[in-house]
């Protein structure tokens, strides 16, 4: 390892040495010390190597305090007061709040529900509106938007009605946040427009109109690509503007913001004014860290750690990358772990640490599938609410009828029997009798209606669930598939800006890979088919997706037989995987352009084992190819997780591999 380590620093500065010290050499008399200074360079270049290689075991937030000092705080706050109190609930409120600003969501979310139940001893409507709209703000970064949205038109519905102008602009800021996040620019723009028309009908204090400024200066930046009516100079001008407006307010978090804004824009735009653009991350880095902002400390660094890599200097991206991975491990911020994990193989990169760079795109790719999985998990969590909630409310609304119907139908019965009795006093015997029967008879019939009266609710319940699960079902997919072909699309707009092919190269495969995925939920919405894909329309538009990206696509003839493949759902991703690689490698390498290409895809089902037979008319694999390069690896876990084999019969005539899979269709009828 030590061999290899100084070999790469020998690689990496040795030509630049060489030809400082032939400078130095000719002016100077001092060449004994100028080898002592080599040396050094070496030493340090390798403690940096090795550092980079172990870095991510070993990283300290010193910086960086956890929630238990402000736990143990809250304890002895409580240990004096009466749990169910209003100022209980005020402590409950302000740690909650704070564990929020802080990025803990976890704690956070504990301490809001004890809040919760002692709101009713709080008059003042506008501090659980307070405390509620920093819980919308957690919920908001966690993708929790529809509680977060529902938050905020309340919060702006009370603050009309009381006419509190400053907290109807403070709304506005947090609904111009929350449509940026949720990359909606229509509604973003739209209310900023009604932001500033507000601010200007109103006499707002500077600190909420320094909020909205500020909201307006992101969107501008966020948005850049597509607001193609701004110059750099007039986005340069607004956060200038907005940051002139925070210093005045005296607002550090709000200063933090609009310098981390600005040194984003100029490493974006005008990369030369580097001092500037230190200065400005610099400055935002102790601000995030002064008020307890560890979740825009974290952003700070991703940008700081980026701009240092794309200037030239991955070097000193490599502690504030790692630094920014582990505080995002350590408190659970899964939504942008996966750019973390891509700037970290970035790094590598730069640094010629090529296998180390892999790795983390690996780790990006498995950041950013988790997160996706959680975000949708979180939309079918609260589209179940809505629904459940909705269902709730009918129920009740069905039983009050119900017990007001009987009621009705009592005070009916008492009146009928009185004037039985009282006609029964003559022919008591034959009252008597009369009664029995009419009651018993009534009885009979009463619960035979009311049987079918329930099951008919009950079947048109049960209808309605079955036909809410389908909807539900078809949606989540719908917006797994949006999800990832924005994915592909962010991929996509990265791949055309970088200039180097190799990484030009990665993404590329990396949006296949995401792309093939998506086709996958495509079906799944497509069709009323909730355990099966429809396999061969599926590779004809994975072919044509993936052909589209190579210009010598028209020479390939393509011939695919996979009529009677069925694949259920768990199998999907894995197969798709495994045909994205397999199909991509073969337009890669095996044709050439002005070549006839032919790739034939068909299968067989015979007993309990399905087979899958890929072939190709080009080159063939070489022998000297990799076969742990980071395709064949991917193809080789995909077969694993199938419990299948995969076997390479190709030779010069072309690739040809056969992929065999049990039957699962045919497993599971024979056990019914």
């Amino acid at each position: 390892m030590l061999v290899q380590t100084m070999a790469l620093c020998e690689r990496i500065i040795k030509p630049t040495l060489n030809m400082k010290l032939n400078i130095w050499k000719n002016n100077s008399s001092t060449f004994e010390v100028l080898k002592f200074m080599k040396l050094l360079t070496y030493l340090q270049v390798l403690t940096l190597v090795l550092g980079t290689a172990f870095q991510q075991q070993d990283v300290t937030l010193p910086n960086i305090s956890g929630p238990e000092q402000v736990f143990r705080e809250l304890e002895n706050a409580l240990s004096t007061t009466p749990s169910n109190s209003l100022k209980a609930f005020a402590l409950y409120s302000e740690t909650a709040q704070r564990f929020a600003r802080r990025g803990n969501y976890e704690e956070a979310d504990s301490l809001f529900t004890m809040a919760d139940a002692l709101t009713q001893l709080e008059t003042d409507s506008s501090k659980v509106f307070e405390m509620n709209l920093s819980r919308a703000n957690m919920n908001k970064e966690q993708g929790k938007y529809t509680m977060a949205l529902q938050t905020y038109m309340e919060a702006l519905d009370f603050y009309q009605k009381s006419n509190d102008v400053n907290a109807q602009a403070w709304v506005y800021s947090y609904l111009i946040e929350f449509y940026r996040a949720t990359l909606n620019e229509e509604l973003c723009l739209k209310f900023i427009e009604e932001g500033e028309e507000f601010i200007a009908a109103n006499t707002v204090g500077i600190k909420p109109r320094a909020y909205v400024l500020q909201a307006k200066s992101s969107y501008f930046l966020q948005f850049q690509e597509s607001v193609q009516n701004l110059t750099f100079e007039e986005r340069r001008a607004n956060l200038e503007q907005a940051l002139s407006i925070a210093q005045a307010s005296q607002d550090s978090y709000l200063i933090g913001l609009n310098q981390n804004g600005l040194g984003f824009l100029l490493m974006h735009n005008n990369p030369s004014e580097s001092d500037e653009i230190e200065a400005y991350f610099e400055s935002a880095k102790a601000h995030m860290l002064a008020n307890e902002r560890f979740r825009n400390y974290t952003s700070v660094l991703q940008n700081f750690a980026m701009y240092y890599t794309r200037s030239g200097s991955p070097e000193k991206a490599v502690d504030m990358t790692f630094e920014a991975i582990e505080l995002s491990k350590k408190n659970h911020w899964n939504s942008h772990l996966g750019d973390l994990y891509r700037l970290a193989g970035e790094v590598h990169y730069e640094l010629g640490l090529f296998k180390e760079s892999a790795e983390y795109l690996n780790e990006a790719l498995g950041a950013t599938k988790a997160s996706m999985d959680k975000m949708h998990s979180i939309e079918l969590g609260e589209l179940t609410t809505t629904f459940e909630k909705v269902v709730t409310e009918r129920k009740l609304a069905e039983q009050q009828i119900e017990t007001g119907i009987a009621k009705q139908q009592a005070i009916d019965n008492k009146k009928a029997l009185i004037t039985t009795v009282i006609i029964s006093m003559v022919f008591l015997v034959i009252a008597i009798i009369s009664v029995i029967l009419y009651l018993r008879l009534k009885g009979a019939n009463g619960n035979l209606l009311s049987q079918q009266e329930i099951t008919k609710r009950t079947n048109a319940k049960l209808s309605d669930v079955v036909e809410q699960k389908n909807t539900l079902y078809k949606e989540l997919n719908h917006r797994v598939k949006n999800n990832l072909s924005v994915l592909s699309g962010l991929i996509y707009l990265q791949e055309d800006a970088e200039l180097i092919e190799s990484q030009r190269s990665l993404y590329q495969s990396l949006r296949h890979r995401i792309q093939s995925m998506a086709l996958v939920h495509e079906n799944l919405y497509e069709f009323d088919q909730t355990t099966n894909i429809n396999f061969q329309r599926y590779l004809g538009h994975l072919i044509d997706s993936i052909s589209s990206s190579f210009s010598y696509d028209n020479n390939v003839n393509i011939n695919i037989s996979c009529d009677n493949l069925v694949i259920d759902i768990d199998e999907a991703v894995p197969m798709a995987m495994i045909i994205n690689e397999l199909i991509t490698n073969s337009f890669k390498y095996a044709f050439r352009a002005g070549t006839a290409g032919k790739i034939m895809l068909w299968s067989e089902v015979k007993d309990n084992k399905r087979t899958l037979h890929y072939k190709d008319n080009g080159p063939g694999m070489p022998k000297e190819k990799d076969p742990q390069s980071l395709g064949m690896l991917l193809v080789e876990l995909m077969t694993k997780q199938l419990k299948g084999q995969l076997f390479y019969h190709g030779d010069n005539d072309g690739v040809y591999f056969k992929l065999e899979i049990g039957n699962k269709a045919l497993a599971k009828a024979s056990q019914d």
